[in-house]
């Protein structure tokens, strides 16, 4: 039979989350695909007759929904620290430093890990304990939160970091009491030895995008908004998916956020946000204001509790209007990294000023974890993504309120006034930062506990989100954030066929039970990518 004839795909239950549909409450059975895209979602006897010559996927008893989108990733970044020694099971950083010991006979000079978290740690990290474990080895360990740099003395060497170096601008150089480095570089400062680690070969990094790609399949994860980091360099993530894509390996939908320093480049040649293909299309430019709550570096109001600091402001209030002013009057639109108080506060004062709505996407705060309670309508009201990682909830909710204190914590996480407020919500992992895997987001959202069901009555439970709200935040919300309403994010007809098969019907399942949720299938355009059924029904 030929390829190009309609594809009929089965399931016991199928969420098209089209908004537009009359079939869903009768709960349409089967879709209809051809050329990629959905023709129709109904019963599977109406389809059959509809399309008598169709070719037969049967995934029951599968719940099939649109294929999840991951809003907040660092794609690269990630693809590459899968590679890197990971710390994220380290309880102290002796124990950290006894796992790159292990790692130190492999490889080249540098040694490069991520994921030590300092929330776990009772002692702060030195560059001593890395001196031991890799003697006279650059060492340098993203944290957790990619907000904090680990190295070794012999990192700092290489970068030129001694008692005098001054603290560059958006960051900070630990120092002991008697003005020595640490070792530890928070924001910015991270820069200074970054930039001084050999960069990975294409090749090396294709590889690697081919590995990760095959893991977001497994998750029922059918595209991404790849974002950049404040101080990881790497390859540049447009031309490695473009080699991807013109060898037919591509099968992720990219949307790819440019950083803040190629707004020139950017402008000069004319790149537009939405502009692009099926596969690749560019974003918007990504800015930070602030730092992040593992480091005491998101920029508060107020000082953090039992301290005189309010965080780390990176972005002087002037450029940042500049920039986001330079890019709208070229057509790009602005993603902005804003975690404490302060930073929201200014980016919705920012991005809300209607000279800046030209672009054809809108513009977006990734992260909103402190939003002051008077604001949360003020997102919705100015057309405002709000890009939430509802992950981070899972580790950070003690951490919060120590930092940031209860009475504060109000404003923190709160996904369900964001979108009671008028926003859009859009998913996302953090990834390296967190796993990858959506079923903790699904999880954290409906829930609002940690892994160990803590705090048992949910923290501040009346910003839990059901399922359904949940769902749509992985789907519908990153399509309309890229200005792909009604072509991704849904099973409508004129969709492309991007869906995930579940061995559970998710939006039947208390909190818990979305943990053990078991993607199946997944398909992109309408060909199955990744399957974890033994056999298909063909006819």
């Amino acid at each position: 039979m030929s390829a190009d004839a309609p594809l009929l795909v089965l399931a016991r239950r199928i969420h098209t989350l089209d908004p537009a549909s009359t079939t869903d409450g009768l709960r349409p059975d089967a879709l209809l695909i051809q050329h990629g895209r959905i023709l129709a979602a109904g019963s599977a006897e109406d389809l059959r007759r509809a399309a008598p010559t169709a070719r037969t996927l049967d995934l029951r008893p599968a719940t099939l929904t649109p294929g999840l989108v991951d809003a907040h990733i660092h794609l690269v970044e990630w693809a590459l620290f899968r590679r890197d020694v990971d710390l994220t099971a380290a309880a102290s950083p002796e124990q950290a430093a006894h796992l790159v010991a292990r790692h130190a006979g492999r490889g080249s000079a540098w040694i490069r890990g991520r994921g030590w978290n300092p929330h776990r740690w009772a002692t702060a990290p030195t560059r001593e304990l890395l001196d031991r474990a890799a003697p006279g080895r650059p060492v340098a360990l993203q944290s957790h939160d990619m907000h904090a740099l680990w190295v070794s003395t012999a990192a700092l060497e290489l970068a030129g970091i001694g008692p005098d170096t001054p603290d560059p601008e958006g960051g900070r150089i630990v120092r002991d009491a008697e003005g020595r480095p640490t070792g530890l570089l928070l924001e910015r400062a991270a820069e200074l030895v970054v930039r001084g680690i050999p960069p990975v070969s294409d090749a090396d990094a294709e590889a690697a995008l081919l590995d990760a790609q095959a893991e977001l399949h497994r998750h029922g994860i059918t595209a991404v908004h790849c974002l950049p980091n404040i101080h990881v360099t790497g390859p540049d993530p447009l031309p490695l998916l473009e080699s991807l894509r013109a060898r037919d390996l591509l099968r992720l939908r990219v949307l790819v956020h440019l950083p803040v320093a190629s707004l020139d480049d950017a402008i000069r040649v004319g790149l537009r946000s939405g502009f692009g293909g099926e596969w690749i299309r560019i974003g918007a430019v990504k800015m930070f204001l602030d730092g992040a709550l593992g480091s005491r570096t998101a920029w508060l109001h107020e000082p953090y509790v039992g301290s005189t600091s309010r965080g780390i402001e990176v972005m002087p209030a002037d450029e940042f209007r500049e920039t986001v002013r330079r890019a709208a009057n070229a057509g790009i639109a602005s993603v902005v990294h804003a975690i404490g108080d302060a930073a929201v506060s200014r980016a919705i004062d920012v991005l809300s000023d209607p000279a800046v709505r030209g672009p054809a996407l809108p513009h977006r705060i990734e992260h909103v974890q402190l939003c002051p309670p008077e604001r949360f309508a003020d997102l919705g009201a100015a057309g405002i993504i709000a890009s939430v990682q509802p992950c981070h909830l899972i580790t950070d909710w003690r951490a919060a309120e120590r930092h940031w204190g209860a009475d504060r914590c109000r404003g923190a996480y709160a996904f369900r006034s964001l979108r009671e407020g008028g926003a859009v919500l859009a998913f996302g992992s953090d990834a390296p930062v967190e796993p990858v895997d959506p079923r903790r987001g699904l999880f954290a959202a409906v829930a609002r506990q940690d892994l160990e069901g803590e705090p048992s009555g949910g923290w501040f439970p009346d910003e839990r989100l059901t399922a359904a709200d949940a769902l749509r935040a992985y789907t519908a919300g990153p399509a309309f954030a890229a200005g792909l309403a009604g072509r991704l994010g849904t099973l409508a007809p004129g969709a492309a066929a991007d869906f995930a098969a579940w061995d559970e019907d998710p939006l039947e399942l208390d909190a818990p039970a979305l943990l053990r949720l078991r993607c199946l299938a997944t398909a992109v355009g309408g060909s199955l990518v990744w399957s974890d059924i033994p056999s298909h029904a063909h006819a």
